[in-house]
Order: C-alpha cells, then structure tokens, then sequence
C-alpha cells in the first residue's frame, strides 16, 4: 500500500471518528424544544404570525462555523432563535437571526442568496443518524428556505435587472416554439424537471433527503411552504407542513410523539452556498404537546 492511499485513509478514519464522537456526546444533552399546541390559526406572515408564536417556547440555538469538511464556511450568524406550534394537523416553525443585510436576488454568478434550513432524521434509531446529512443507512429531511427563491415567487426577476444596457437580437424559443412545451426544449433544465431552472415557483421551501455528505437530493413530491422577512436587520422565516405525510422520504410528526432537529444558516453577503453555513453540530430533541 502506498503512503498516499496511508495518508487517505488515516484522514478518512479521522474524520469518520471525529464525526461519531461529536455525534455521541451531542445527544440529546439539551432540554427538549416544546412543540405548543395551539387551535389558533397560525398565518405564514412573519409579522402577523408573530402573536401567534407568543403561545411557544423560545429557545436560541447557538451556531458555529462548519468546519467538518470541505467547503468550510460560515461563522457570521452566530445564534438562531426557533419556536415551533401544532394544531394537530399542522406543524409551524419559526426561525429568526440577525443579519445586517437582506440578500435575496442574486443576479449574477458572483452572488448568493440568504438561506436557512432544518433537518430532521427521519427515524429516531438507535442508533441515531449523523446530524451531519444524515448516512448511507439513516437519511435525514432538510427543509431549506431561500431569500431568492422566495423573490421568484413573490415578485421575480429578470437579468435586465443586472445588466440594464443588455441588448438580445434573437431569442429561439420566443421565435420557433409554439408552445410552452416546445419552448422546455430551449431550456434543459427546466424540461429535466430541476426545481432550481424553474420559472415559476410554488414555495419559497426545498423539501430535500440526503444520506451523507454530497448526497442531498430534491424530493419529486414538495410537501413544505414558508415564507420570510427581513426587517432592522433580521431575518424571520415561518414554514409549514402537515405533520403526516405520504412521502416516505419526509420526517413524520404526531401529537404527543417526539424528534430531533438540527439547523443551519447561510449569509449571501459573505458568499455562503452549500457546506459554507453557520450550524449545530448536535441533534435538538424537539417533543410536541398532545393535541387537545
């Protein structure tokens, strides 16, 4: 054996120690994260829903710099406030931090969007999965909120924007498709069915699995909504989900029952995208109330 393949797998057991013992001794040392149940209805409107989420507890969620695996990053957004309500049917979470900045359109390739997520393990062990994207045995859901996607729902945008002396002689599909199916033809992504070359969106909320690192994927079915706004320098982000699902790839929730979660935040400023986020590096043992 050479001393490179050595090296490589002296790095690989590392790691791979590294990460079970900081998933051993993480969990579940916090108190849990109460689920209220509540009868009222609850709006997507962060600052409407705001009376609403009083009824939940409000716990802050340190963040630390992902520092794990290549591309590290992260590290601006240091804590994270979470509550979280159910009226038996639904779920509703609401996270909020600070942030000197409201990046959501990020035009150009050089730019990023403002972004948040929660993941959950979709099923409790033991053993219990990584809270690092979960493994190849125990996937993990993630929920991810995205400033720019939530711009394409609720206003779009457009390169003239970016570039407002751009000048086009020929666009191909508006000339030689007939149809919104010809015109699919013109843009690959859209026609392989990739949420992100979408030209309309439902939801501002991706609804992803994943077993590891490098392996998140889009759910085909997307069962979560949300909406966020920033204001003085904060962002706060509600999103929802029934808390039983057909999907077998979502996290299934119940009243009375408990999970964990575990949460991430990217800063677009600061060019954060993918492994680049603020984290916890340990599982959050989330219970919810009985439904009354």
């Amino acid at each position: 054996m050479t001393a490179r393949r050595l090296f490589a797998g002296g790095v690989a057991a590392a790691l791979g120690l590294g990460l079970s013992v900081v998933t051993a001794v993480g969990q579940p040392q916090q108190p849990p994260i109460v689920v209220a149940f509540t009868t009222a209805k609850v709006p997507l409107d962060p600052a409407v829903a705001d009376a609403v989420f009083q009824q939940a507890e409000a716990r802050t969620i340190p963040l630390v710099a992902q520092n794990l695996i290549r591309p590290f990053g992260g590290g601006t957004a240091k804590e994270i406030r979470f509550r979280a309500l159910h009226d038996g049917k639904m779920i509703y979470a609401e996270l909020s931090w600070t942030d000197a900045t409201s990046d959501r359109t990020p035009l150009r390739q050089t730019a990023f969007t403002d972004a948040v997520a929660l993941q959950f393990p979709l099923h409790l062990g033991p053993p219990l999965a990584s809270p690092f994207m979960g493994d190849r045995t125990r996937p993990v859901n993630i929920w991810q909120w995205k400033a720019s996607w939530q711009d394409e729902v609720t206003r779009g945008r457009d390169l003239k924007v970016a570039y407002p002396n751009m000048f086009v002689d020929y666009y191909y599909d508006v000339h030689l498709a007939k149809t919104a199916r010809d015109r699919e033809g013109f843009n690959a992504g859209a026609a392989a069915g990739n949420l992100v070359s979408q030209a309309r969106r439902a939801s501002a909320v991706e609804d992803l699995v994943a077993w590891g690192f490098g392996t998140i994927t889009s759910q085909p079915h997307q069962d979560v909504i949300g909406f966020g706004a920033w204001k003085g320098g904060r962002w706060t982000v509600v999103m929802t989900r029934p808390l039983a699902t057909a999907d077998e790839a979502d996290v299934q929730f119940a009243p009375g029952g408990r999970t964990m979660v575990n949460f991430a935040v990217w800063d677009g400023r600061h060019s954060q995208r993918n492994g680049q986020k603020s984290v916890t590096l340990v599982w959050w043992p989330l219970t919810f109330s009985p439904a009354r």
